[in-house]
């Protein structure tokens, strides 16, 4: 088997190697004869000058930020900052239809359009540009060049952080409370489109963590941008049952030494801060970053559980209060050297610990019936859970002489390690412990990854993409169970529940991708196939599964330009949800006194076939509506279905159960209703059905459910922003139960000071306390139902200074400083 896995690895490595050679090689004859047939489709250099003054004094302004922004995706071309005469200069500008955001501290940003640089006219001179004070007639038109607050492309949707005030003290994860498509129940568990399988990328690349691990590590002001990609392109991987949430992260880029520092406190024993600092030079930008933040969630918990042996009922009702802590700490530095104009080398890396400890009182009463005696039992429960992590990145990306022509390389390294420790101890009426059990769960886990993307435009309108990529992962577990022997007082460790896992799995995969355009038709289409070798071994019970196997993944995506910016966007792809290594687990583990889980070595990954259609439709000001239809299928659907493992104690065990399929309708308004009220008003409504066989009896389930985000931002002045956000999370069902809805309410104030260097946002999340998690399922031989509630209002305050060193300027009246962060 491990000869066929490396011949199929070496084979793999040949034929990529070989397709990107003949590529390369080719590319020199297609592009001469693009040329000999249309002259004016190579690119030309151009160049684009001009001159910053003040509207008023007539003064030049000196350090201005000159951006230069592609008209037709939005993308940064290029920048620079205007000098002691106010005059800028950009070179070296292909051919195209660009515009120009310019922006100084005190000023309004000034945003120049269509701007083009064609062959008859390679040197545009904007002359004299005026930039008109904020502190100027409110009355004044003046164009505001800064970011949407959602952004519609062909494959995603891309969301501006930084307008959303009331989760600016929490982590990713609060984050995505406000964003369309995304659900967050009460306990951090975030979903989309109303599925748990999908894939979190932090800029770009795969964390080492799980999803909401890794969205719990990653502070809110270290945003930029949040993508929803739900239907990705043949370049991503295919893993994840509803698509890819991608988190880019801030890595400021302005000229000379700049930064910005966030500190926050709340009640409850929250707190924390972040800081990121940018030095950039002529060819060369570095950062560093420090964040440190601790989080407590006091909350109460109540279940009720029944369960059925020939003619007895077992009944257990638990009602307790928890407290869950987490702390995480991290580091993060990069470096990127542009060698020239068609080389650029980046590394960058992070270093990072989480913490998660928890603490639980429950009060258990248990009875049988017919006897009907009752007896009371206290649960004194301690967990402590995290451990550390890196990450080391390097990227190489070369640009060809041919706009877009470019090849990039991807390397990177991720460790983490983890460590578990949750002692559970049953305590009866006369205060004597009569059940104790200590649950020890470690193991290094780490991933290597290299990848290659080579982009060939064909013409203007079109490209063909391709690369390879490989993946290599290696984990090990061990778990050991240890019993309270409660006449010496010692704990005994449980042979029969010691286990040692060790998880292989390695993931090869070429791609290829055709883009482009037919008049108002845009089109892109795809096709990626993956080679998986994964064993895991289980050494104590010296049980061994192996998959060997190839798959294939097409996507196709269309979008259709109507007049009037009215835009319409259909879309398919298949995907792939692989299991994470604990579902794989063959042997029974305690998670406490009442439950235990055990894993499925033979459990299959779940294959998705997801469709979508959209329709966009922009308005002047930022304004837009959206709305979006999808269906989506899931074969060999996982549910984790519950059973009873020993009169009250129930067992939790991964099942392939049968298919789900999931219809719904997504609506988006973005609209600025005056100039100082905006609203996005976004819903999800869906059918979702669940169909299959457990244990021989059909448990076919489906309803109607839906969830709603209403976000108001009130900007009050210059310097003041109010904002006020509802949300509502619909039921959903299960396999064996459901969940019920619940909504929230919150709201943020920001306050800026000192020409915006320093700012105050103080926000209350879940204003009404009405946030809750209540659940139900049911089997042939139980029910169970459970709620969940936390303590709020959870209320914060974060401060902000952003900071830089750039000089007077000698000609204006503005501060000294320019604007880091537009926003937080």
């Amino acid at each position: 088997m491990q000869n066929k896995y490396f011949m199929l690895k070496h084979l793999l490595f040949s034929i990529v190697y070989i397709s990107l050679s003949i590529v390369v090689t080719a590319q020199n004859n297609v592009t001469d004869k693009i040329i000999k047939n249309s002259g004016n489709i190579m690119s030309q250099s151009g160049s684009i000058t001009g001159v910053i003054i003040d509207s008023l004094t007539g003064h030049a302004i000196e350090y201005s930020t000159v951006a230069l922004y592609n008209a037709n995706d939005n993308r940064l071309i290029s920048g620079t900052i205007s000098k002691q005469d106010g005059a800028f200069i950009i070179e070296k500008v292909s051919n195209g239809t660009y515009y120009l955001k310019i922006s100084f501290l005190g000023y309004s940003d000034k945003i120049i359009n269509n701007i083009r640089i064609t062959r008859n006219k390679s040197i545009v001179d904007l002359k004299r540009i005026n930039l008109t004070s904020a502190s100027e007639s409110l009355n004044e038109v003046v164009v505001d060049g800064s970011k949407p607050r959602i952004d519609y492309q062909i494959d995603k949707k891309v969301i501006n952080v930084s307008k959303q005030l009331t989760t600016i003290s929490g982590s990713a994860v609060d984050v995505l409370e406000n964003i369309p498509s995304v659900n967050v129940d009460i306990e951090g568990n975030v979903s989309l489109r109303g599925s748990t399988g999908f894939t979190v990328l932090i800029d770009g690349r795969p964390s080492v963590l799980d999803a909401n691990e890794a969205l719990q590590q990653i502070p809110a002001t270290s945003i930029d941008n949040v993508e929803i990609i739900t239907n990705p392109s043949a370049k991503f991987d295919p893993d994840g049952t509803a698509g890819i949430i991608n988190i880019i992260t801030k890595k400021n880029k302005l000229q000379g030494f700049s930064g910005i520092v966030n500190l926050n406190i709340g009640l409850d024993n929250k707190y924390g801060g972040d800081v990121l600092l940018n030095f950039k030079k002529k060819n060369i930008n570095m950062y560093v970053g420090m964040d440190y933040n601790k989080r407590s969630h006091p909350g109460n918990s109540f279940t009720e559980n029944e369960t059925y042996s020939n003619d007895t009922t077992f009944f257990t009702i638990m009602d307790g209060t928890n407290d869950r802590n987490f702390a995480r700490w991290g580091m993060k530095a990069g470096f990127d050297y542009t060698i020239n104009d068609a080389n650029v080398f980046s590394v960058s890396g992070r270093y990072g610990n989480r913490d998660m400890d928890g603490s639980a009182v429950s009060v258990y009463d248990e009875w049988i019936e017919p006897s009907g005696v009752h007896n009371l039992y206290k649960s004194l429960e301690n967990s402590d859970r995290g451990g550390g992590f890196y990450a080391v990145n390097a990227d190489y990306q070369h640009k060809f002489k041919k706009e877009g022509h470019e090849i990039k390389a991807e390397f990177s390294v991720n460790h983490r390690e983890f460590d578990e420790n949750v002692l559970n101890m049953l305590v009866d009426s006369d205060q004597d412990t009569i059940n104790g059990k200590n649950n020890l769960e470690s193991g290094p886990g780490g991933r290597i990854r290299a990848k290659i993307d080579y982009v060939l435009p064909i013409n203007k309108t079109s490209k063909l993409e391709a690369g390879w990529q490989s993946r290599f992962g290696r984990s090990r577990d061990d778990t050991k169970l240890l019993d309270l022997d409660t006449i010496t007082g010692e704990y005994v460790i449980q042979d029969e529940y010691t286990n040692s896992t060790d998880y292989q799995r390695d993931i090869h995969a070429v791609y290829g991708m055709y883009a482009g355009e037919w008049g108002n038709l845009g089109y892109q289409g795809g096709l990626r196939g993956e080679y998986t070798y994964r064993n895991v071994s289980s050494v104590v019970q010296n049980q061994t599964t192996i998959i060997d196997r190839w798959d294939f993944f097409p996507t196709l995506h269309f979008s259709y330009k109507l007049p009037n910016d009215h835009q319409l966007m259909a879309s398919y792809t298949r995907r792939i949800q692989r299991s994470r290594g604990w579902y794989l687990e063959p042997f029974i583990t305690w998670v406490d006194a009442y439950n235990v889980r055990q894993g499925n070595p033979g459990l299959l990954p779940e294959y998705i076939d997801s469709y979508e259609f959209g329709y966009l439709k922009s308005f002047t000001g930022k304004n837009m509506m959206s709305v979006e239809a999808y269906y989506r299928v899931t074969n060999n659907k996982v549910e984790h279905i519950k059973s009873v493992y020993s009169d009250n104690i129930m067992l939790t065990t991964p099942e392939n159960v049968g298919s789900d399929y999931s219809l719904g309708v997504e609506f988006l308004l973005s609209l600025n209703i005056v100039k100082w009220w905006n609203i996005d008003l976004m819903g999800n409504y869906y059918n979702y059905k669940v169909e299959g066989e457990l244990n021989g009896t059909d448990f076919s389930n489906q309803r109607n459910s839906w969830s709603s985000r209403f976000n108001n931002t009130f900007n009050i002045n210059k310097s003041t922003k109010v904002q006020l956000n509802s949300m509502y999370n619909g039921p959903s069902v299960t396999a064996q139960g459901q969940s019920e809805g619940y909504y929230m309410v919150n709201a943020a104030v920001r306050k800026d000071f000192f020409d915006r260097k320093y700012s105050a946002v103080l926000q209350i999340r879940d204003i009404f306390a009405t946030a809750k998690r209540e659940f139900s399922s049911s089997g042939d031989d139980f029910t169970s139902f459970g709620k969940y509630t936390r303590d709020a209002p959870v209320v914060m305050l974060t401060l902000s200074y952003r900071f830089n060193n750039y000089k007077d300027n000698r000609n204006s009246k503005q501060s000294d400083s320019m604007n880091v962060d537009e926003e937080l």
